[in-house]
C-alpha cells in the first residue's frame, strides 16, 4: 500500500513537471537587450524655446539615482548626426527608480573634447572662452561648422551645492548638440538661452536650483523710486533668423576704366510724401494752369485766341444795365438802352471778332 503511494506521487510530480516545462516552452516572444524606452514628447525633462527646433523623440533610461532622457530634435542640416538635447536628472527615484546606477557626471574639458570629435565626425569645433549665462546660472559652448551648416554644442551643471552632487539637494546635467544650414552661431547660441526644464522629482528636499534670491531692497523703502522693466525675456524666444535662408547677392563685375563713361551727377531728389504711384494719371495742381482751362477773365489766353464775351445782366426797366463782371480791357463795352432790351450772343468762332448785339423789341 505504501509502495503503492509513493508511485502514485512520483507520477502526479512527473505530470506537473512535464506540464511547466510545457508552459515554459509555449511562453516564448522576443525581448531587446536595452534599458531604453520610448515615451510621449509631451514628457520630456527639458524642451527648447517656442520657435525653436521641434522636439520629435524621447528616449529615457531610469536608473536608481537618476533619471536620463535623450530629447531627439528635428534636424535639417547637412551634417551627419542627430540634433540631441541630453539630460541627466539626479535625485531620489522613488519607485520609479532602476536597477542600475548612474555614475557622476562630471563635466571637464577632457571629457567634453571627446564628446565633441564623437558627436560632430568630420566638423572642426572649437571650445569658447567668453562667459555665458542663462535663467539658470553659466554655461559653455563650442561653435563649428562644415559647409553651409553651421554647429554649436553647449553643456551645464545645475546644481546648488558645490560639493559632488549631494542625493537631497539633487542636480541637473545637459547637453546641446545642434547643426543647421544657413544660420549662424549667435542665433544657435540664443536657444541654449531658451531651454526651459519642465520636470522635477517628488521630494520636498530635491531643489538643485538653490534658495530663491533675496527681493530687491528697495521696495517698500520710502524715498526709493522703482522703475517699471520689461516682463517678458527676450533670449526665451527663438529669433527669427532661426532657419531662415540667407539671401545670395550676386555681383556683377564692374567695368574697367577705360570703358567706364563719365557720368554727370545724379542730383539727390528730395523726398516727396503722397508720391503718385507708377502708371496712375496724374491729376495737376491748382497752379499748373498750362495743363487745364484757362480761367474765366484771366490774361492767359493765346494770341489767336477771341476773348470770351462779357456776360449781362438783364434789369427791370428802371435798372441801367451794367455787366456782372467786368471785361477786359481790350473788349469796348456797349450800354443797351433802358427799355428792356434782349441780348443776344454771337456765335464764337476764329473768325468772328467778339460783339454785342442790341435788338429794340419795340
Amino acid at each position: 500500500m505504501i509502495l503503492t503511494l509513493r508511485k502514485a506521487h512520483q507520477t502526479i510530480a512527473i505530470l506537473i513537471s512535464a506540464a511547466l516545462a510545457g508552459c515554459g516552452y509555449n511562453a516564448g516572444g522576443v525581448r531587446t537587450a536595452t534599458l531604453g524606452n520610448s515615451v510621449p514628447v509631451t514628457e520630456a525633462f527639458m524642451t527648447p524655446p517656442p520657435g525653436g527646433p521641434e522636439v520629435i523623440a524621447v528616449v529615457e533610461n531610469r536608473y536608481a539615482n537618476a533619471l536620463a532622457q535623450d530629447i531627439i530634435l528635428d534636424n535639417g542640416s547637412s551634417v551627419s548626426g542627430q540634433n540631441v538635447i541630453y539630460v541627466r536628472a539626479f535625485g531620489p527615484m522613488g519607485r520609479d527608480a532602476g536597477q542600475s546606477t548612474l555614475s557622476t557626471d562630471l563635466m571637464n574639458v577632457t571629457d567634453i573634447r571627446q564628446e565633441l570629435n564623437e558627436r560632430f565626425p568630420g566638423v572642426p569645433m572649437r571650445v569658447s572662452g567668453l562667459y555665458a549665462q542663462n535663467r539658470y546660472g553659466p554655461f559653455s559652448y563650442a561653435t563649428g561648422g562644415s559647409g553651409k551648416a553651421t554647429c554649436i554644442y553647449a553643456w551645464q551643471r545645475i546644481a546648488a551645492d558645490a560639493r559632488v552632487f549631494s542625493f537631497q539637494r539633487g542636480a541637473i546635467t545637459w547637453r546641446l548638440r545642434l547643426c543647421e544650414n544657413n544660420t549662424d552661431a549667435r542665433s544657435l547660441l540664443l536657444l541654449a538661452y531658451g531651454l526651459t526644464i519642465n520636470g522635477y522629482f517628488m521630494s520636498k528636499t530635491w531643489n538643485p536650483y538653490g534658495d530663491p534670491p533675496e527681493p530687491d531692497p528697495r521696495i517698500g523703502r520710502p524715498g526709493e523710486t522703482i522703475l517699471p522693466e520689461q516682463v517678458v525675456d527676450p533670449t526665451v524666444i527663438a529669433p527669427t533668423s532661426y532657419r531662415e535662408p540667407q539671401r545670395t547677392t550676386i555681383k556683377r563685375p564692374a567695368p574697367s576704366r577705360a570703358s567706364r563713361p563719365a557720368s554727370a551727377p545724379v542730383p539727390v531728389r528730395p523726398q516727396v510724401l503722397n508720391e503718385p504711384v507708377e502708371g496712375a494719371a496724374v491729376v495737376p495742381r491748382p497752379e499748373q494752369t498750362d495743363l487745364s482751362e484757362p480761367a474765366v477773365g484771366t490774361s492767359n489766353l493765346p494770341s489767336n485766341s477771341p476773348a470770351p464775351p462779357p456776360t449781362y445782366t438783364v434789369p427791370s426797366p428802371s435798372t441801367s444795365l451794367r455787366p456782372s463782371a467786368p471785361p477786359a480791357s481790350t473788349t469796348p463795352t456797349v450800354a443797351p438802352p433802358p427799355s428792356g432790351p434782349r441780348l443776344v450772343m454771337p456765335p464764337t468762332s476764329a473768325s468772328a471778332s467778339p460783339a454785342v448785339r442790341v435788338v429794340n423789341m419795340r
